[in-house]
């Protein structure tokens, strides 16, 4: 009898432990996958902002006038902050409900602090790696 009361004890011991490393998975999961998808976001904005620099060079060498740049500039403005919203908006709206907590965006400046602390980290992280990369290991051999 108490053989079984230990079988089923380490049994449900079994199960707790799979349902917390379980959830250590998904959460790890969750984790890289909104830093993936904030990386993509944040290259479509730097390719984004790369074609606008593009436009206003271009407007600048066709010797439109001032007033006519400033209202390119301005509608553009008023596009890129619509185009930060509905981005937030959409990628929040696009996770499952039940994970939506754990991607933790409200706005734009929510995504760009998030992968600004990930890129910080990434650098805090390499200069290790440079240094073990170039340790030069010693031999005891004879010249």
């Amino acid at each position: 009898m108490q053989g079984f009361f230990w079988f089923f004890l380490g049994g449900f011991v079994y199960l707790i432990l799979d349902k917390v490393l379980l959830f250590h998975k998904k959460i790890q999961f969750l984790t890289d996958i909104k830093i993936y998808s904030f990386q993509l976001i944040g290259m479509a904005y730097e390719q984004l902002v790369f074609a606008m620099t593009l436009k206003y060079v271009s407007l600048e060498d066709s010797h439109l006038s001032e007033e006519k740049i400033k209202l390119h500039k301005n509608i553009d403005e008023a596009a890129f902050s619509a185009w930060k919203k509905e981005t937030s908006k959409k990628l929040k709206d696009s996770i499952p409900v039940v994970y939506r907590d754990a991607l933790d965006i409200e706005s734009w400046d929510d995504i760009m602090n998030t992968l600004d602390i990930h890129y910080k980290k990434a650098l805090r992280s390499q200069p290790l790696q440079e240094e073990s990369k170039h340790v030069k290991v010693k031999t005891n051999s004879a010249p």
